[in-house]
């Protein structure tokens, strides 16, 4: 059996011949041919002016001296209240009554207790109303020591209301929530604050809790954190981006480009000014950060298929510098032998538009599928201008006029090649945005639906269609306009905006479905219909509410 240093002297002779073009290669497995496949690729890569450095990032293993034990779950809220010192501080049961100095009672008895004291019928001399005696009281109700009890339970008569004491419910949902995400860490589920706030507004709810006005603030969140050790960590990797070129000369030639196309851009409506990109979406998006206990060394995460996280599908939208995003999203997904299954297709939308191959990686005819079904469709204005990257296919005018009407034209800009994420609005405002609504959806089905496939192809393009239409929000007009202003052309500033995911994860997304009778907690909020989803209601059941999406 080889051992490994001859394994990596074959594959190592293997890439150098190869890319030296030598016929005399070493015979490799198939194992030994994938590894030198990705150092092929990452040369070619490296001959283009780019290269993705990785490095994994591990931490100590966690200590019991490392939680904050001072720190307790009361708020703002619970502050302004006027309570006894001294009750106590291990939860009880949910809505515990605060009935005297260290003494918390079930709710339900003192509910029971308050009726009881006011069954009694009619009036004694005095008018007041007969009720029972105090050693009656005593006797069916141990935690009833005193008259002052008794006054007590005409104040819960008179107000109707029986207020839970709000410290024993915050110490329950404190106490439950470590119970959940130590069971969500363990199974290697992924975590943000976020995340937590949708965990407490579950416990709240499993456990009907009595607490009002409470949003886990983000104050609270960052003590709860720190009572129970956890802190967020890197799960994989950090990207660098390594570049021939100096950043002197990167910028200069940037600052250059754009003051060429200014003037172009002034000839034009900003309606007919378009930017589009290629970006490779992992299969299975997820964060790169988790919340997990303090000192753990290793930050495992269970994701639905391995090869999901790092084979990707590539996307293509186009953005005008009028701040709106072009109603079809172009998709390219990878396919065995390039070809969608005969019988099964695939999930179709108004607002997709799907090609595939044997990689995610763009063709020179598949850009012409592009221009003809996407860049030329109808509804693109007849004239217009065209930012791209210097992508080689861009250059080739003969392959993009065999698909281009007669009745439009389009001038193509080429960005010089490294200035993309200077210059570039895709680049700069657009995918970055994209990329973190679907990383947060896909993160909470994998959180809360992990029987429901996200890497399959039909849960990938139902997503995208239906995250692509709520981009497309008039809400969302100065986040696009931004990513061309940031970019350094001529296009005004816009007032101030919310980014989607401030839109679409507001902090009190977590509440009541908006579906009737659904008993999920949401998680989205829809910019069209402006009312709250769960995932089953957004995603698995394709959530349309314009009616515009399926064909």
């Amino acid at each position: 059996m080889d051992s490994s240093s001859d394994a990596a002297d074959r594959v190592l002779d293997y890439v150098y011949a190869h890319w030296k073009g030598s016929p005399k290669r070493p015979t490799l497995n198939e194992k030994e041919m994938k590894s030198a496949n990705v150092m092929l690729e990452m040369l070619n890569s490296l001959n283009e002016g780019d290269v993705d450095l990785i490095s994994e990032e591990y931490l100590n293993q966690f200590e019991d001296d490392t939680k904050d034990l001072s720190w307790t779950p009361e708020d703002e809220e619970y502050h302004k209240i006027a309570v006894f010192p001294d009750v106590i501080k291990t939860p009880g049961q949910p809505n515990m009554v605060q009935f005297s100095r260290g003494v918390l009672v079930e709710q339900e008895k003192v509910e029971k207790a308050v009726e009881y004291y006011g069954s009694k019928k009619g009036f004694l001399n005095n008018g007041s109303r007969v009720r029972p005696s105090l050693q009656t009281m005593m006797s069916r109700y141990k935690f009833i020591k005193n008259n002052d009890h008794l006054v007590k339970l005409r104040g819960f008569e008179d107000t109707g209301y029986i207020k839970a004491n709000r410290r024993n419910n915050l110490e329950i949902i404190s106490t439950e929530l470590e119970k959940d995400v130590r069971t969500y860490i363990e199974e290697g589920r992924i975590l943000h604050d976020s995340s937590l706030r949708f965990l407490i507004t579950d416990i709240i709810r499993r456990n009907h809790l009595d607490i009002k006005d409470f949003k886990a603030s983000h104050e609270w969140l960052a003590g709860w954190k720190r009572r129970h050790g956890l802190t967020s960590r890197k799960i994989t990797k950090f990207v660098a981006i390594v570049r021939h070129k100096s950043r002197a000369e990167i910028e200069k030639q940037s600052k250059e480009f754009v003051a060429k196309v200014n003037p172009d851009f002034r000839l034009y409506s900003p309606a007919n000014i378009f930017n589009c990109d290629q970006s490779g979406f992992q299969i299975e998006m997820h964060s790169a950060r988790t919340l997990t206990f303090k000192g753990v060394k290793d930050v495992p995460c269970v994701v639905q298929c391995a090869s999901s996280v790092t084979h990707s599908y590539t996307v293509m939208p186009i953005v005008s510098a009028d701040g709106k995003l072009f109603e079809k999203l172009y998709i390219n997904l990878k396919e065995p032998n390039g070809q969608f299954p005969a019988t099964k297709g695939h999930f179709k939308a108004n607002n997709i538009v799907v090609t595939c191959h044997t990689s995610h990686i763009m063709t020179k005819n598949l850009m012409k599928v592009f221009f003809e079904k996407v860049y030329f469709d109808p509804k693109m204005p007849k004239n217009s201008v065209l930012l791209v990257d210097s992508w080689t296919s861009w250059r080739d005018k003969t392959a993009i006029d065999s698909v281009r009407p007669a009745t439009n034209n389009v001038k193509i800009h080429i960005i010089p090649p490294g200035s993309t994420g200077q210059i570039q609005p895709c680049d700069v405002g657009i995918f970055g945005a994209f990329k973190k609504v679907i990383k947060t959806i896909t993160g909470h089905a994998q959180l809360t639906r992990g029987d429901h496939k996200v890497h399959q192809r039909d849960a990938i393009l139902r997503l995208l269609s239906i995250v692509w239409h709520q981009l497309q929000h008039p809400d969302l007009q100065g986040w696009v306009q931004y990513a061309w202003h940031a970019s350094g052309y001529d296009v005004p500033r816009p007032a101030p905006f919310k980014t989607p995911a401030q839109l679409f994860f507001p902090r009190d997304v977590a509440r009541d479905c908006g579906s009737p009778g659904c008993p999920i907690t949401s998680f989205f909020f829809c910019r069209w219909c402006e009312d709250y989803f769960c995932y089953d209601h957004l995603v698995i059941e394709f959530h349309d509410c314009t009616n515009t999406l399926l064909i």
